[in-house]
Order: structure tokens, then sequence, then C-alpha cells
């Protein structure tokens, strides 16, 4: 999911944009001929896709389809074995320069939340922007309390990971990927490790941003 950029007009009609196809028309994600082994088994077999930015795009499928599979190779958490992935005008390749970059710019939510338990909601979210923005800890400390009210949970702010609910966590992993300012919001099956009762809340705040 392309995050809305913060000189966007206010007259925009962002909920269109995100429903058509090609989003605003200028591309963010292209991937062509892209395909993916692990050993002889072929999870990824030519996938050719441009992604707009301000689109979103789901991607549907049973398991074991690859659908995990594709999206972690967009922020090279896993290499692609052919093809070519370009995101935001970098292609990923074996240049490590290249991947620091596309990674600086993907925000990434995941299934099992994957916070870190002996930090509290609030230094997990300014983690990032402090040791890969390189902000100062004021302006991270700001940005990370906006976050968690952008997600309804501000006050949760000193408690740790194992004191929240899963739906709690997953918000706080949202604020928490939505605090390095991406261009890109990947979700990775976000509700699958949760409770019904908790899936609506999540649901809630994705549909929001």
């Amino acid at each position: 999911m392309s995050d809305t950029p913060l000189d966007a007009e206010p007259t925009t009609d962002l909920t269109a944009l995100a429903s058509q196809a090609g989003g605003t028309g200028e591309p963010i994600i292209v991937c062509e001929g892209v395909e993916k082994w692990f050993g002889r088994f072929e999870a990824l077999r030519g996938i050719d896709l441009t992604i707009g930015r301000q689109e979103v795009v789901v991607v549907i499928g049973p398991s074991g389809s690859g659908k995990s599979t594709f999206i972690r190779c967009i922020n090279r958490l896993e290499e692609h074995d052919r093809g070519r992935i370009v995101v935001d005008g970098t292609e990923l390749t074996n240049d490590v320069r290249h991947i620091a970059e596309v990674r600086r710019e993907v925000g990434m939510v995941f299934q099992s939340f994957n916070l870190f338990p002996h930090l509290t909601v609030l230094d997990n979210v300014t983690l990032g922007p402090r040791k890969v923005r390189r902000w100062p800890k004021a302006r991270a400390t700001e940005v990370a309390r906006e976050m968690l009210e952008r997600v309804k949970i501000p006050e949760q702010a000193a408690k740790y990971p194992g004191q929240l609910s899963g739906g709690q966590q997953q918000r706080v992993a949202i604020a928490r990927a939505l605090a390095m300012q991406p261009k890109i919001m990947l979700f990775d099956e976000p509700t699958s490790a949760l409770d019904p009762e908790m899936i609506a809340e999540v649901l809630d705040v994705m549909r929001e941003l």
C-alpha cells in the first residue's frame, strides 16, 4: 500500500485513487518476470506487476501460494532468483546500498508483530527513526506519539508488548512502520495471528490509513 505524500492536494480523492488501477498513474513498484525457488520448489513464477502511487493492491491466494514470499521480495527480506524488482526508481540487486535505500522507504507489518519484548511501546516505535533515520530523540518521540494516536492506542506508550492484547500489539507494529514515514506500506496477513474479536479493530485502523 503506497502511503499518501505530505504535499498531496487537499482536494485529491484518495479513496478513488486507491481503488483504481494505477493509482496516480506514476509507478512506485515494478516487477518484471520475478521468479523465486526454494530448492526445486518454484514459489514465484514470472510475476509481472506494476503498482502506482496511492494505489492499494491486495494479493489473494491459498496457503503456500507465494503471497508472503512475494511481499518479502519487495523489500529484499527474500532474494528473488530471476527478473527485476524496482521500488521507487531503485532496482533491488545485491548492492547493499540499494537494499538499505529501499528498506528506508518501505514499511512492513508482519503476521506475528515482531515487537521487541524488552522495550516499551514507545521505544519500539522510536527505534527505527532514531537508528535508521538518525532523528534526535525528541523528534522521534513526537512522531511516535502521533502515530500511536493515529492507531488509537496513545495510552499504551509506557507499557511493554506482553501487557497488550494481540490487536493492540499489531497496532503498535503498524505505528512502528508508519513512524518511519515510508513511501510504501506492506502488510503480510496482519490479522492471521489474531483472535476473531481482535481482527476488526486492526482492519478498522488499516481502512483509515
